[in-house]
């Protein structure tokens, strides 16, 4: 691919994974890794604020791995990303995992699939909603008793079926707690399962946060060894 048009597509894809302003306490960061022998990678996530009918405010964001790696995944992520950020506000939260499922499954090529993860948060209250398409389970930060736990919900990947099987968890965070979120990368290695790579990654993000949560997803992101994946971490976090 010409680097021209990679470095542009790379560009509009990083312009698109941003956060929007938080309130006070609220927080999130990512980190990203691409393929080895990549720069570019097809790891991407959408994020926007919402606002209810009763007035709260909250954010919904998506984390998504699509199919391939390095710069040959990057056309079809800048391309889902673009949709994701147009479903974000004209779907509404509970339907955008199907409506993305729609446009996969409407693209011309039959290999165009991608696991994905969103999440739905309200500020005032801490409440979160976790939807997952095939994406490895997200975790939580418990305060008490310190430890990263593992949340149940995982579900089928995007642009595969009519109708993928959709997990769907729901809690509380209180404050001083958080969600990781992240993409297989990070967990699978040749030779091992992927429960043992939970398990790796639930002690370095404890190890990472041991100094607070602040660059947490670059600490972690540095404990992962540069393969042929692309890797993305991202925590938010209830201050």
């Amino acid at each position: 691919m010409d680097e021209d048009l990679l470095s542009g597509l790379r560009d509009r894809l990083q312009a698109q994974s941003r956060v929007p302003q938080l309130p006070p306490d609220w927080h999130c960061e990512s980190a990203m890794l691409a393929a080895y022998g990549f720069e570019y990678g097809g790891d991407f996530f959408v994020a926007d604020l919402l606002t209810h009918p009763s007035g709260a405010a909250g954010m919904q964001m998506v984390l998504v791995d699509v199919c391939g790696k390095g710069e040959g995944a990057v056309p079809d992520a800048v391309q889902l990303s673009g949709a994701l950020q147009g479903l974000l506000v004209a779907v509404p939260e509970s339907g955008l995992m199907a409506a993305a499922n729609e446009f996969l499954l409407r693209l011309p090529c039959p290999e165009s699939f991608a696991t994905a993860v969103q999440v739905v948060v309200d500020f005032a209250t801490g409440r979160y909603v976790v939807r997952s398409a095939g994406h490895p389970p997200v975790l939580r930060w418990r305060r008490e008793p310190g430890e990263w736990v593992v949340d149940s919900a995982r579900g089928t990947a995007l642009g595969v079926v009519d109708r993928p099987e959709m997990h769907v968890s729901e809690g509380v965070l209180a404050r001083g707690e958080a969600l990781l979120f992240y993409t297989d990368g990070v967990v699978e290695a040749r030779g091992s399962d992927i429960d043992t790579g939970i398990a790796w990654l639930q002690r370095v993000a404890a190890d990472a946060v041991a100094e607070g949560f602040a660059a947490a997803p670059g600490r972690i992101i540095d404990q992962v060894e540069r393969g042929d994946d692309d890797r993305a971490v991202l925590v938010l976090v209830r201050e």
